[in-house]
């Protein structure tokens, strides 16, 4: 073999030596490098959750006291101050938006007989939303509380939810023929009362001087002759006539007009001192005498 073949040959085999070590030598270095990449995952994993780990309990420790209620929007009370509604909603010097409890609050505030409804609201970061609805008088009923007679409000829906102030009491009928065993605020009358009271609700809404034009509403019992149960009615005292006017249980704007209307007609014609009573319970107007006559 000449010297040259033999060099040749000696150079081809250190190639397919070297050629087979190279590959051995870049997956250990690709191991190395995936190895690295891994830690600094693995590091930067650990930095992340300590961090939010840190902001968690920085928040824990500092957002309750940023985030307390300082803010409060109240709105539909007419009669109760604001420090009124806030001690019924059982709202303390120091709430916080997360911990104040909405539905809490609400069932508080309706817990209060002077309010027919409300709706509570957070307003992050640091209010309260509080709208009611108060109670409105539609008529009063005399009552005996602590030993002494005073006079109550009872609203639309048959509650008797609080002692009547001067102005309240003159600008509403006053119920009588019903009596109050063991009054407290916010209890219920009975449902032949709550009916009556209803349709004052609907007067009051829609023609509320009408009810101005009503001194006293007399509940009694009806008459008896045909054998059976029947709803009380009502003897109406209008405060400009001393004529009572006998209605059914229950009235509204277009009998009421009808009753004014027709004791306007009777006053003009000078013949209101000698009706004894005005009977509407037919729908139409029929008037008795004082000498027993009708008409």
């Amino acid at each position: 073999m000449s010297d040259y073949a033999a060099l040749r040959t000696r150079y081809g085999a250190r190639d397919r030596q070297d050629n087979r070590t190279r590959p051995l030598a870049d997956d250990a270095a690709a191991g190395r490098a995936r190895g690295s990449r891994g830690v600094e995952r693995t590091l930067i994993v650990l930095l992340s959750a300590a961090a939010l780990l840190a902001l968690a309990t920085t928040a824990v420790l500092v957002l309750p006291s940023a985030l307390r209620i300082t803010r409060y929007d109240i709105s539909g009370n007419e009669s109760l101050s604001r420090e009124e509604l806030l001690s019924a909603a059982l709202i303390h010097d120091k709430e916080y938006f997360f911990s104040v409890d909405s539905e809490r609050v609400k069932a508080a505030l309706e817990a209060e007989p002077r309010i027919a409804k409300a709706e509570v609201a957070k307003l992050f970061p640091n209010g309260l939303k509080i709208a009611v609805r108060e109670r409105k008088a539609v008529a009063s009923a005399l009552a005996v509380v602590d030993g002494r007679e005073t006079i109550v409000c009872l609203d639309s829906e048959g509650v008797a939810f609080a002692e009547a102030t001067a102005d309240e009491a003159a600008s509403v009928p006053a119920i009588s023929g019903i009596r109050f065993e063991g009054f407290r605020p916010g209890m219920r009358l009975p449902s032949v009362v709550a009916k009556l009271l209803a349709s004052l609700g609907g007067i009051r809404s829609t023609e509320p001087a009408l009810l101005s034009a009503i001194s006293e509403i007399r509940i009694v019992a009806a008459d008896a002759g045909s054998g059976q149960a029947q709803e009380p009615e009502l003897l109406i005292y209008p405060l400009h006539y001393r004529i009572p006017v006998r209605a059914g249980a229950s009235l509204d704007a277009p009998t009421l007009r009808s009753m004014i209307l027709v004791l306007d007609v009777l006053g003009t014609r000078g013949i209101a001192d000698t009706v004894r009573e005005l009977d509407f319970r037919s729908g139409r107007a029929v008037y008795r005498s004082k000498e027993g006559q009708s008409g």
